[in-house]
């Protein structure tokens, strides 16, 4: 597993969530063959919280739902994260939380800085993207339980789930409401060796700071703004 300053990944990912006291239990969907191993590697970080196992699917849709169909399941709502994201600011995750209390559905999001363009299959430029309303999608996503249990029986029914990439599009797409909640750019997804360098950085701007708390403050450039 990837070392991120003296913890791995999933570790941090994880003490995200155990450390809070509105979780109440920790369910991660992983390969068989990955269980035991991963049990033994974050009891370092559990701080007690109750964690528990389900097989994974072959796409992410079929991950969260069979999680969701674990009798484990027995909160109001429940927050669905990427374990490739260590750093989520605790404002941030306050933030989904509170918006999928109000709302029902809720997810970060953080406006798109960056100007887009639109390629060919010759990687020639054919036009630039409006970027006007447009923001880059973030975890955790939170949703009622009921609300996204019958979201999946919906898409399950109507068919259309194959090409689903994330929590809040199934919502969307099965006609539910979803809120958008303060992102940060610290909640960075890490997919390449270079997002770990990044990442490193980050940690380590963050223990030389004299206030450090272990704590990172969430984003205050975009304009928008699961619970046990």
């Amino acid at each position: 597993m990837v070392d991120l300053a003296g913890k791995s990944i999933l570790q941090r990912s994880v003490e995200l969530f155990a450390a809070r006291e509105d979780v109440a239990a920790i369910i991660i969907a992983a390969g068989a063959e990955r269980l035991a191993s991963y049990r033994e590697h974050l009891q370092p970080v559990l701080c007690r919280k109750a964690l528990h196992f389900t097989t994974g699917g072959s796409e992410r849709w079929e991950s969260v739902y069979k999680a969701l169909c674990s009798d484990r399941v027995t909160t109001e709502f429940v927050a669905i994260h990427d374990a490739a994201r260590p750093l989520t600011p605790a404002a941030v995750i306050d933030a989904a939380f509170a918006g999928a209390a109000q709302h029902g559905a809720a997810l970060p999001v953080l406006a798109e800085p960056a100007t887009l363009k639109r390629l060919n299959a010759d990687r020639l430029v054919t036009g630039t993207v409006s970027r006007a309303g447009l923001y880059q999608a973030q975890t955790p996503q939170c949703f009622r339980t009921d609300a996204l249990r019958l979201a999946f029986s919906k898409m399950l029914s109507a068919g259309g789930l194959e090409d689903i990439t994330d929590d809040a599009q199934l919502m969307e797409r099965s006609g539910a409401v979803v809120y958008g909640t303060a992102g940060s750019p610290l909640n960075l997804k890490i997919t390449l060796m270079d997002d770990v360098r990044l990442a490193a950085a980050i940690l380590h701007q963050a223990d030389r700071s004299p206030q450090n708390t272990n704590e990172f403050p969430a984003g205050t450039g975009n304009p928008l703004g699961g619970r046990s």
